[in-house]
């Protein structure tokens, strides 16, 4: 890349659903991916609570949009080992949940 190219972070947009009941697991989860995201240099931007779906059939309760630096940050990040034994708990913490990697287009 040379100096006049801007660079741009990759964007995480998580979609998540859960109910009352597995509030103890998604704690935990929260707790113990964050500083593992944190690793990464993943960051959250911004958390929306989703109050209609349009065009579509559902969506899910939260969206959280994290910036990472790259791409590659983001499956570094769903391979660490660390973060493999936490999909047992992230099973319990939610009953669906969708990751969605984007990049910044010029338009």
């Amino acid at each position: 890349m040379n100096d006049t190219a801007k660079k741009t972070n990759t964007l995480l947009w998580v979609e998540v659903a859960s109910s009352p009941d597995r509030e103890e697991a998604k704690t935990e989860y929260i707790k113990k991916a964050g500083p593992i995201t944190a690793s990464y240099g993943g960051k959250p931007i911004k958390t929306f609570k989703v109050s209609n779906a349009l065009g579509h059939r559902y969506a899910l309760q939260v969206d959280v949009l994290y910036s990472f630096p790259d791409e590659q940050s983001i499956h570094d990040l769903f391979s660490d080992p660390e973060y493999q034994k936490l999909i047992p708990i992230r099973a319990k913490a939610f009953s669906e949940i969708r990751y969605t990697i984007l990049e910044e287009i010029e338009a």
